[in-house]
């Protein structure tokens, strides 16, 4: 990374969850900008952030740290005025469509792409949800494959399903 680049780490998840709580959220800024947040499993005792994040996004940590307790969080993350300049106005679309997706349900691919105006577009809203920078705070992992399954996920379906387990979310 370049100078203007750096990571930090943010604890997300539950301590009563299986695996004791150990999911993160790793934050990467380039040039100040906040241009992905990946969720990670890491030890239980890793060690607290070493770069406090810039006053900007100082709401992000909060929810990000708050996020296992949230009972519903629909605020469209794609206005955030930290959010990076990236994705096609189709992407950006089905982004902020994710962002109305209540806390403790799912969406289908199919449901989201009829959402989004694009009826016959699961695939490339699938696509797009893979391509989402800020996962949890954007929930992707709330979409659900047409057989009710997990689907795919950036991170690994492993961590979806543990992200679905905590907001209660069945899945086969």
């Amino acid at each position: 990374m370049n100078a203007g680049s750096y990571q930090t780490l943010i604890p997300l998840g539950h301590p009563d969850e299986p695996y004791g709580g150990n999911l993160w959220v790793r934050l990467t800024f380039t040039e100040g900008v906040l241009t992905r947040m990946q969720v990670e499993e890491g030890p239980v005792d890793a060690p607290k952030p070493n770069r406090a994040l810039p006053s900007e996004y100082t709401d992000v940590g909060r929810e990000l740290s708050g996020w296992p307790t949230r009972i519903d969080n629909r605020f469209d993350w794609t206005t955030h005025p930290g959010f990076p300049r990236v994705g096609t106005a189709f992407q950006r679309s089905v982004w902020s469509a994710l962002c109305r997706v209540p806390w403790g349900q799912s969406i289908g691919y199919g449901e989201l792409a009829q959402q989004v105006g694009r009826p016959g577009a699961a695939r490339a809203v699938g696509q797009a949800v893979g391509a989402n920078p800020w996962a949890p705070l954007i929930p992707c992992h709330r979409v659900l494959a047409a057989n009710h399954g997990l689907g795919g996920y950036a991170q690994g379906t492993r961590i979806k399903a543990r992200l679905l387990a905590i907001e209660g979310i069945a899945y086969r």
